[in-house]
């Protein structure tokens, strides 16, 4: 009898394993059949155009499945570029919420998260985030590149240049060019509040930072011909014939006017036959002296890089893609014949 029963004990054993394993396998398959009739569901109701019901569906499973976080972010990604904005913040919102996330799933999470309030228009919880991760150095440069844009926004320029000094060294040397622009806002800030010191030191950043920044050396010449130093501002506004002869048109009157000021008109007619004999796509300037302040500038096109949008006014960042420097004078006025310039305006 005993004998019996020591054989009887591992199959008893075996047997109740098998029974434990059955009924997870059946746990699991029935947990499988739901999840996959869950999504069944919330795809047709994607499919009947009920975007509601379909959420409030996967939104759900998030909470029953954790194989389905990624599966979800994507989701959520779909909504944001839908413009479907609300829904977006939800998933995503609800993917960060769940307690047994994996650090990298909730880095992840947190990323969408930002940029679904970025695209919502919320730009402080958006800054919020992305401080977090770039504090953890997590997507880094992706994260600078989100601040950058919001910084730009809300013309926040001294943390847009704190911000770039990391894409500097994570990126390439383009980002200088961007500095440059940042610090030429700080000084037409600065001028607005009639301080000059401020705007010159901020001009000379700005060329520290790219000496091929046009904008620098009009700011830096406006600033010495307001304090009344007019050798100085007359070395920063030739300096551009060096930097983009074709952006010439927009110091040329000022040039003039500096030699003036000196009493040196003999000078200026010098100055400007030297430019002709150095660029003849010039030309026009010297044909048009009397203008060089009001109608020929009005008459001047200018196009952008990135996105084609026209202006007859150089702006530094393009209002059509918010592109920097990327607006520049059509070749007609630049590059072409004489003739050709001198029919253009």
């Amino acid at each position: 009898m005993q004998a019996l029963l020591w054989l009887l004990l591992p199959i008893a054993a075996a047997s109740g394993w098998w029974m434990a394993r059955y009924s997870a396998i059946k746990e699991k398959n029935r947990s499988r059949a739901m999840l996959n009739s869950a999504y069944g569901q919330g795809l047709n109701y994607l499919l009947n155009e009920q975007a509601d019901k379909a959420s409030e569906v996967l939104i759900r499973m998030v909470e029953v499945d954790p194989d389905t976080v990624e599966l979800h972010l994507a989701l959520g990604s779909l909504f944001r570029q839908r413009g479907e904005v609300d829904r977006a913040i939800a998933v995503h919102q609800n993917i960060i919420d769940r307690s047994r996330l994996s650090k990298a799933l909730h880095n992840q999470a947190s990323l969408e998260l930002g940029r679904d309030f970025l695209k919502a228009g919320l730009l402080d919880r958006a800054e919020r985030l992305f401080l977090d991760l770039l504090e953890r150095n997590e997507y880094e440069k992706v994260v600078c590149r989100y601040l950058i844009d919001i910084y730009q926004q809300v013309k926040e320029w001294e943390k847009a240049l704190e911000i770039g000094e990391r894409l500097v060294s994570l990126d390439s040397g383009s980002w200088k060019q961007r500095q440059a622009q940042y610090h030429c806002e700080l000084g037409d800030a600065a001028l607005r509040l009639r301080d000059l010191d401020l705007a010159l030191t901020e001009a000379e950043n700005a060329w520290i930072k790219d000496p091929h920044c046009v904008r620098a050396s009009l700011l830096m010449g406006y600033v010495h011909r307001l304090k009344g130093d007019y050798d100085s501002a007359l070395e920063a506004y030739c300096y551009v014939e060096k930097q983009n002869p074709c952006l010439m048109p927009e110091v040329a009157g000022e040039i003039r006017n500096c030699y003036n000021r000196l009493g040196q008109g003999k000078s200026w007619e010098d100055y400007l036959n030297g430019l002709v004999e150095r660029h003849s796509s010039l030309e026009y300037l010297r044909k048009n002296q009397q203008q060089l302040h009001s109608s020929l500038l009005q008459r001047l096109r200018y196009r952008c890089d990135e996105c084609g949008f026209t202006s007859r006014k150089l702006f530094w960042q393009c209002p059509g893609c918010q592109s920097w420097i990327s607006v520049k004078p059509l070749s007609q006025e630049c590059r072409t014949s004489d003739s050709s310039l001198q029919d253009a305006l």
